[in-house]
């Protein structure tokens, strides 16, 4: 079993820290337990110097002042690395990630790959969550995957086992400081060409205290992804799919009329007959150039699926233009832009997430090699 060092962030867990330790210990393993503390004043710092006391194998990193997750998760990291372990494990101290899975993430585990302990694959879960919470960690996980283009089904998960050649990679182009951090290192590692997987955890919701993810660490969670998407693949991506549909507005309008001109069709028979066309042109530069990376099934299967994101965007435009003229009362020519603003967004994700949709790491496959 390789020597692995488990980083834990700590601000005034007193009620937990305990228990998550001596859980550990019981393991078995050969750990390193690392505790950033970021000014606690429960009574955490004394508990984890108690333990350290009975255990050689635990250590204090006090920081003296609170400056964020992020920051405790890079300083933890960091500290890791000098002490000369193989694989690095990053875990909450609430008892919502259970010590008794590590090992699940440790089988997976290797020195260029990172392992994410998922909710969102088969065989993992969620305990005692409400509804919103599980619409907020659902709605941040889409985002994530679309905008980063990271396809991991938990890019927000804390309990990941790192191995530290990945770590190396990666350090030097972090900025997070927040609960975003975890996004951004898995951006960083996908462009970086790192592997990621994902191994099925149960989380369970934290038994004492309160969540402290508030208002400004989401806001700073979805700067940091449009940040991530100006500076990712995606931002082009989306480009290219703006691009491949002008061309496909034109390639309509040129066959239409000569089928309509000089051919002398019906123009409604023309027009069912380009539209055809050009989505057949929208859809071979979507599957050669936009989405070249990316693409589950044969290249018939994601034919039939595109054109049916098309159908269904053409009955979307129709009943949003009614809706917006009949409802709501405005100009069908402010509302048919509308529509079509509405459709375009709605093809687009369609089409990432399902047309062209990418397999996540799940726990019999790698996310990304």
């Amino acid at each position: 079993m390789p020597q692995v060092c488990v980083v834990v962030p700590t601000y005034n867990e007193a009620g937990t820290i305990g228990e998550l330790l001596e859980a550990l210990e019981s393991l078995g393993l050969d750990l390193h337990i690392l505790i950033v503390d970021d000014g606690s004043t429960d009574g955490t710092i004394e508990l984890v110097e108690e333990a350290s006391q009975r255990h050689g194998n635990i250590t204090l990193l006090e920081r003296g002042e609170k400056l964020g997750l992020g920051s405790a998760l890079r300083d933890g990291l960091k500290a890791a690395l000098n002490l000369g372990v193989e694989l690095v494990v990053t875990m909450d101290a609430d008892l919502s990630h259970g010590p008794l899975e590590l090992p699940r993430l440790l089988e997976r585990a290797s020195p260029h790959r990172i392992v994410l302990g998922s909710r969102y694959v088969e065989g993992g879960r969620i305990e005692g969550w409400s509804l919103y919470r599980r619409l907020v960690s659902w709605v941040a996980n889409l985002l994530a995957r679309l905008l980063t283009g990271v396809p991991s089904r938990d890019s927000t998960t804390g309990y990941r086992c790192y191995g530290v050649e990945a770590v190396r990679g990666i350090l030097p182009h972090l900025r997070g400081v927040g609960y975003e951090l975890q996004v951004e290192i898995l951006s960083v590692a996908h462009r970086l060409g790192v592997e990621i997987v994902e191994a099925p955890i149960t989380f369970r919701e934290r038994r004492r205290g309160r969540s402290k993810l508030g208002l400004g660490e989401m806001w700073s969670f979805l700067r940091t992804l449009l940040r991530l998407f100006l500076h990712s693949g995606e931002a082009g991506r989306a480009l290219r799919f703006t691009l491949v549909g002008l061309s496909g507005l034109l390639v309509n309008e040129v066959v239409i009329w000569l089928l309509t001109e000089l051919v002398g069709l019906y123009y409604l028979l023309s027009g069912a007959i380009s539209a055809e066309v050009s989505i057949v042109n929208n859809f071979l530069w979507n599957n050669y150039w936009t989405f070249s990376d990316r693409g589950a099934g044969g290249l018939l299967s994601r034919f039939v699926r595109f054109n049916l994101t098309r159908a269904l965007g053409i009955a979307l435009t129709l009943l949003l233009l009614k809706l917006f003229t009949e409802l709501l009362g405005l100009h069908y020519l402010l509302s048919n832009p509308l529509a079509i603003v509405i459709v375009f967004v709605f093809n687009y994700l369609l089409s990432f997430f399902w047309v062209w949709r990418q397999p996540p790491g799940g726990e019999g496959g790698s996310a990304t090699s």
